[in-house]
């Protein structure tokens, strides 16, 4: 009970702090958490609801979200074999992987949409998605609660 509490606060708190930078996802980071914690329910759930708001929030069409968490999954696993999943190094390549990755998602909506999204807004999206991502992770781990944590070396 606890668990689905925390998380739908961590939600509630980033559609909020989303408000604040549009075109930034502040929801990501705890999915991060979540895989780095080995929580597959809870990142499968996660990753559902964040699909389902993003969506919801969002003016592109279906399948953006998709997109993109899949493709967070990806660089994460991808990254991990790389790096320690708990430095944080790999958060801002990270970062920087979902900021270029925002850019081709909303490209390739756009297009599928028959839309031209201004390069300008997305290139300074992407360096803001790639700047507020691992200081995010980092805020995250520190008030991560430790009644959630499965392994002690997390931040």
């Amino acid at each position: 009970m606890f668990k689905a509490l925390w998380w739908t606060a961590f939600v509630l708190a980033g559609i909020w702090a989303q408000s604040f930078l549009p075109g930034v996802d502040l929801l990501a980071a705890g999915l991060v958490v979540c895989l780095q914690e080995e929580d597959w329910l809870a990142a499968l759930w996660l990753g559902l609801a964040l699909i389902f708001v993003q969506e919801g929030v969002g003016s592109l069409a279906f399948g953006y979200s998709i997109l993109w968490y899949g493709g967070l999954g990806l660089l994460y696993f991808l990254g991990r074999r790389a790096f320690e999943p708990e430095s944080v190094l790999f958060m801002c390549l990270l970062g920087a992987g979902l900021g270029l990755l925002h850019v081709l998602c909303a490209m390739a909506s756009g297009l599928l949409q028959g839309i031209e999204l201004p390069l300008r807004r997305l290139a300074l999206e992407a360096v803001l998605q790639a700047a507020v991502f691992p200081v995010e992770w980092l805020a995250l781990g520190r008030v991560f609660p430790d009644r959630l944590r499965r392994h002690e070396h997390f931040l």
